[in-house]
This record gives structure tokens, sequence and C-alpha cells, in this order.
């Protein structure tokens, strides 16, 4: 949604003027805990959130051979847990956000990222080293986070919006690696799953505020691209896999 707002300057990055303040609290305060965050430097003259800049890859693509994808997916369920596990202390309402958690239920069991996708985790040897983007993150569920995280690296979407590469993934088994990497107890998998399809729901009506808040003529542009359609599949798609997902992996 910053595509083309941001700027790189030698070992920062520069956001928009327009970041919430409260982003900048949370990154400052979520990094005195986790190491995975980039460090925060202030404000530039033009107002702009200086964070730092994290060398590294990220994993757009989804063309790597079976036994590097397990040890990628393994990270990444070790790094959110590692970001979970650190955040415990903070996530009742000590770290300030300008909205509420998009996470429904109410409860402030750790800070959740909220955007664990393949753009917004860098790697270094083909594992998770740290979150980028923190937009938005608050407190929430773990489950929360991860079912974000499973809808992105399976994928879990509507095949008419997977890429050619993505089509040929076991969306199951890498839903798996990242849980296991998570060290997920059965209960904490069942919910995750339970969550997906109220996830993927939630977090499109955000991105949908979100880009109207850019302006008309943005939000006509997404329009036009398709945006609305590839979310209305996703929807539709994920609605009726949500129970045979939970039935093909038994839980209790």
């Amino acid at each position: 949604m910053n595509r083309g707002r941001l700027v790189r300057l030698g070992g920062f990055v520069l956001r928009p003027a327009d970041e919430d303040a409260t982003i900048e609290q949370l990154i400052i305060e979520v990094g005195k805990f986790f190491m995975g965050i980039p460090k925060s430097f202030g404000r530039d003259p033009q107002g702009r959130l200086k964070l730092e800049w994290i060398e590294g890859e990220s994993a757009e693509a989804f063309d790597e051979g079976e036994e590097d994808a397990r040890t990628r997916l393994l990270s990444v369920g070790a790094l959110l847990r590692e970001l979970h596990d650190s955040t415990t202390s903070i996530a009742s309402g000590k770290v300030a956000t300008s909205r509420d958690s998009l996470d429904p239920s109410g409860v402030h069991e750790v800070i959740c990222h909220g955007d664990a996708g393949p753009g917004n985790i860098i790697f270094r040897d083909g594992r998770a080293f740290a979150l980028i983007d923190w937009e938005m993150a608050a407190s929430g569920r773990r489950s929360w986070d991860l079912a974000t995280a499973l809808r992105y690296w399976a994928p879990f979407r509507n095949p008419a919006n997977k890429k050619p590469a993505e089509l040929l993934l076991n969306p199951m088994e890498r839903a798996q690696w990242i849980l296991d990497g998570y060290l997920a107890s059965d209960e904490l998998r069942s919910e995750t799953v339970k969550l997906l399809f109220v996830n993927q729901r939630v977090q499109a009506e955000y991105v949908i505020d979100r880009i109207k808040a850019r302006g008309q003529s943005v939000y006509e542009e997404w329009v036009a691209k398709g945006g609305i359609r590839r979310l209305e599949l996703d929807d539709a798609w994920l609605g009726g896999e949500s129970e045979r997902l939970l039935q093909e992996w038994q839980f209790d």
C-alpha cells in the first residue's frame, strides 16, 4: 500500500510523513524485547519515519526446492514464536496503537505483526531473520498472526488467484511446516485453521479501507486491476474450504 513511497538512504529506510506516530512507538517498544525488528531513528526533517535498513532477502517467489522450502517455513514459524513469546508482557495495553487490533476477539495475548507474508520477512541464509512493515501490528492472539502467515505462505487462496508456481505447491504441507516451526500445540493448530476465513475477510476489509484513504483515483485503479474481484474469489473459496482443512488435519 506504500509502493513507490519508501526511500532507502544508505543504512536507513524512510517511510511516508503521514505514517501513524503510534507505529513508531510500537516499533520502539517491541524492539526492547524482540531482536527481529528494525530500529527506529525518529523522524527526518520532512517528518518521514526513519528506520534501520536490514540486509537480507525477501521470498516473493515460490520457486525453491522442497527441502529449502521446508527450512524456510520452519524458520518463519520459529520467528513468529520468538516475537510472540517475547511480547506477552506488553500485549495487555502498554503498547499504544491508533486503532483496535484487527483480531476481532479483543484478546491481548501477544503483539501480532499482522502481515507476516513473503514480502515482509527478511531472510539470511534461507532462514527468517526479521520482520519489516509493522503497519498492521497490534496486540491479539497467537492464532490470529499464524492464520495470516498460513494464508500467505501455504498459500490458502483461490486457485484462480494463484501464480503458476503456486499451483504446484502442497498448501497443507507448507502450513504444517510453519506450525511445526512454531511448535504449535494441536489446540493452537485447530484454532488457527478455524480463523482462516474470518482472517481473510477482516484483512480484506482493512486493505480496502486503506486504499480508499489514499484517494479515489488510487482506489479506482486498484478496482480496475481486479482487486475487489480477487478478494471476492478468495473469500468464496476459503469459506468453502475451512471445514475440509480441519477434517484433513484430523484435529480434535
